[in-house]
């Protein structure tokens, strides 16, 4: 799952027309590696998702690509069971308005097939990820468990953009309303989709 934020004051929509360079912010590990920093600094366009950057980079009307639910999504994985953890992501609703941006709801299907993990201890991992440590044990590949299962079919389903409204100073009520909004546009993107992915039973949950 993936949400991507754009400035639509500054891209170009037609076909063959660069809008803004984008930029993808990655979750931050608990103490910076030198293998992660050597990743952002050779991409130029991979950077850790701190509300710095993310600030930044909506100053500067860069499309955004983060991962909303962060940690707590691989913590969540069960083989099988569609999960994000968005029920309390409101940060970047709050800076989306802050720069006038819109939401554009991404869902990949299949993601949940392609690990088996240790489901149990869900409680006490989670606490974990409050401080940035990662909580969770998987199994990919039998020739290589790192790796993703393989014959798994992906499919990345990209949903419309939701505009948001520029505000400078937003309430919360106004962060809490377009944060139910974005979860409304999420749920419909996976409903009308999931069948077509092989998956027409499929709840999302949404933790």
């Amino acid at each position: 799952f993936a949400a991507l934020s754009d400035d639509p004051h500054r891209r170009r929509r037609r076909l063959g027309r660069p809008g803004p360079a984008a930029s993808a912010a990655t979750l931050s590990p608990p103490t910076p590696t030198p293998t992660h920093q050597v990743l952002c600094d050779v991409s130029g366009r991979l950077e850790s998702a701190t509300r710095q950057n993310l600030t930044r980079r909506m100053a500067e009307g860069r499309n955004v690509g983060i991962i909303p639910g962060g940690f707590e999504d691989a913590t969540l994985h069960v083989q099988g069971r569609e999960r994000t953890a968005m029920s309390d992501r409101k940060g970047l609703i709050k800076y989306a308005l802050q720069h006038g941006y819109a939401l554009t709801p991404i869902y990949t299907f299949g993601e949940s097939e392609t690990y088996a993990t240790f489901p149990y201890l869900l409680k006490p991992r989670l606490w974990l990820n409050r401080f940035g440590i990662p909580a969770v044990a998987f199994f990919g590949a039998p020739w290589m468990p790192l790796f993703p299962r393989r014959n798994v079919p992906i499919a990345s389903c990209i949903g419309p953009p939701l505009q948001l409204p520029k505000l400078e100073k937003p309430t919360p009520e106004e962060v809490s309303k377009w944060h139910a909004a974005y979860l409304d546009a999420l749920q419909a993107l996976f409903d009308k989709h999931k069948g077509e992915c092989g998956k027409p039973d499929a709840k999302l949950e949404i933790w």
